[in-house]
């Protein structure tokens, strides 16, 4: 098992994806699946997602509520292993775009969901 998934990514985090909702559903790589993504609805452009392997067990954490499309697009999700929790985020933000208001709503996404585990 471990030879065969060897030098393959547990996780693909991919912004500017140019598709939209409905070609979401369908997307995926052989053995991965789609386990989070962000879709803008006003521009055809953009977009973040987050593909994990087949045998990657995950939660996703719905943060499109706190997006604002070209400016802040962010989504999550939490992977557990047998030692540890990693919380992993793919995010866009255009070049074009306020990079303050990027940086200030960054930070309180960061802050939402970061929480550490008690001692």
């Amino acid at each position: 098992m471990l030879q065969e998934n060897q030098g393959r990514p547990h996780l693909i985090c991919l912004s500017e994806r140019h598709m939209g909702k409905e070609e979401m559903k369908d997307f995926s790589f052989p053995g991965y699946k789609l386990v989070n993504c962000f879709c803008c609805e006003t521009y055809s452009k953009g977009g973040v997602c987050i593909l994990a392997r087949n045998n990657i067990i995950y939660q996703a954490i719905n943060l499109n509520k706190l997006c604002k499309e070209k400016v802040f697009e962010i989504n999550a999700v939490t992977i557990h292993t047998c030692s540890t929790k990693v919380i992993l985020c793919c995010v866009y933000r255009s070049p074009s775009e306020n990079p303050n208001y990027f940086l200030q709503h960054l930070e309180k996404t960061l802050k939402l969901i970061y929480q550490p585990s008690p001692w």
